[in-house]
């Protein structure tokens, strides 16, 4: 029995013989093109791959060698000083250690040089700095000999000058390496205009025989069907932007309109999500936060007690003040960010309230640049921090503690220390806490909520995962780390309390 297909192929011979020739004018065009475009390709990937790896590896030199200028002029002058001068023992080596580092560094440079006049220029160089050397050696003679210092000082401009005659020659290798790679540039750049405008020949060959080609084909179909094509591969991709224009036969309307439709509701369900796996985060991180407050009122309230039962009203009424203004920062009237004269206030009236409660037993310093205060922040990072440390490291040390809080600012960083000389932790002990941070099961809180709420709040708000670290030695305290990003002005400290304010309130 002849199959269906094979009976309409003789029926239709027409269709049969259609077929055939769009297949192999498909197999002529590619083959074509595969070869058109390869071959070119291939010449030139590995003709640049030569030139730019030649052309990189003088760029190189030249950042090596003013490298090497730089120590060679910020770093000869001041460490042979301080021999001289006494600040250093000459015994410590540091200068012949300089020097060391000098001479790998023009051996490495000699390796990689261009030219025969470079290397020249490096035998040079090492010339000089044995004379160099040489100083430095009779300096440490005169030490030895206990030579009056002036002598050393005379050598020392000696020195001075020869480091500079040594720099003088290692711009000299710059300079010839910088025109090596200008020479390199402009052969790159005339064979680019070469293959550049063989491709274009190429290109243009091509193009005319596809338009050639172009109508053999079901134009009709095959735009479409590549359109189609290519909108599958982008959202594959994950880009959900993609949309295709209504085609040119019915046929594909249908397919068409659905594929743009679910791109649009794929993005939609996707940013739904995303937002929502947020606010699940972020409620999860104020319920944690919320459970920070609750058991250190209980204690500032039983403290307050026992000292009005004691007669100390005065000790109550600045309890009682440093508790309102805890939680007055705190609250922050519901917003989650704000100044770091703030923060410092809220930390500085937490450890008021723990210094009256453990008296003698605690201690505390705070630290932090005043070019800082009127910076933004997340709120309630640093008290979470400093409770750890007296509960964790001070309390468990019998013999009392200090806890220090400094604070610094980078061009782009605020950077916090929160330091204790308690109990600390073993290696294991930390290394447990450092994966409670990034897996913390909030269902067994016994493992330290504080610390987690921090390091994710950091995390989400931030958006960096660096922001959190921690530093122990048992027996010797530990160390926590933040690193925040700046918040530029315009965001999100709108509506808190003035910078003047939160400075007075400090």
């Amino acid at each position: 029995m002849i199959p269906p297909h094979r009976v309409f192929a003789k029926r239709k011979g027409i269709t049969r013989v259609r077929n055939r020739s769009i297949r192999k004018t498909l197999q002529v065009t590619n083959w074509v093109i595969i070869l058109a475009t390869l071959v070119p390709f291939l010449i030139s990937t590995l003709y640049y791959n030569i030139t730019l790896n030649q052309y990189e590896g003088i760029i190189e030199n030249v950042y090596n060698a003013n490298s090497l200028s730089s120590v060679v002029q910020e770093e000869i002058d001041p460490t042979i000083w301080y021999v001289v001068s006494g600040k250093t023992k000459f015994t410590d080596n540091t200068q012949y250690e300089l020097i060391n580092r000098i001479r790998d560094r023009l051996d490495e440079l000699e390796k990689n040089a261009n030219s025969g006049e470079n290397s020249y220029l490096i035998e040079v160089a090492r010339n000089t700095l044995e004379t160099l050397e040489s100083y430095v050696d009779k300096i440490g003679e005169n030490i030895e000999n206990n030579r009056p210092v002036l002598e050393n000082e005379e050598m020392l401009g000696e020195i001075r000058s020869v480091s500079d005659l040594l720099y003088d020659i290692i711009q000299q290798f710059v300079a010839s390496e910088m025109e090596i790679a200008h020479l390199q540039n402009t052969k790159i750049q005339r064979s680019l205009d070469i293959m550049t405008f063989f491709q274009i020949m190429i290109l243009v060959a091509i193009v005319l025989f596809l338009i050639r080609n172009y109508w053999q084909l079901n134009n009709s179909i095959n735009k479409p069907v590549i359109r189609l094509k290519t909108m599958a591969s982008q959202i594959a991709r994950g880009d959900l932007s993609f949309r295709v224009k209504k085609p040119e036969i019915s046929e594909l309307d249908e397919l068409t309109d659905s594929l743009n439709t679910m791109a649009e509701k794929l993005g939609e369900l996707i940013e739904q999500n995303t937002q929502k796996q947020q606010h699940i985060q972020k409620a999860e991180m104020r319920a944690l936060q919320a459970q920070i407050a609750p058991h250190f009122m209980y204690n500032t309230l039983d403290t307050i007690l026992s000292l009005a039962e004691d007669g100390q009203n005065e000790e109550v009424a600045r309890t009682t003040l440093a508790l309102s203004n805890f939680f007055r920062l705190s609250l922050n009237k519901g917003r989650d960010w704000v100044t770091v004269a703030e923060e410092k206030s809220h930390v500085e009236s937490y450890l008021a309230i723990q210094k009256i409660r453990y008296g003698a037993i605690l201690d505390y310093k705070i630290d932090i640049g005043e070019d800082m205060l009127r910076e933004s922040m997340l709120k309630i990072l640093l008290q979470p921090l400093v409770e750890n440390a007296i509960y964790h490291g001070i309390k468990k040390n019998r013999q009392g503690g200090c806890v220090t809080l400094t604070g610094r600012k980078t061009a782009d960083l605020l950077i916090f220390t929160v330091e204790d000389d308690g109990v600390g932790m073993n290696g294991d002990e930390l290394l447990l806490l450092r994966e409670n941070l990034s897996h913390y099961d909030v269902n067994n809180p016994e493992t330290g909520f504080g610390m987690y709420n921090v390091y994710k709040r950091i995390q989400l708000y931030y958006e960096t995962d660096d922001g959190l670290t921690v530093e122990s030695e048992y027996r010797k305290g530990s160390k926590v780390t933040l690193r925040l990003p700046l918040i530029n002005s315009e965001s999100p400290v709108q509506g808190n309390l003035s910078t003047e304010e939160a400075v007075r309130d400090v």
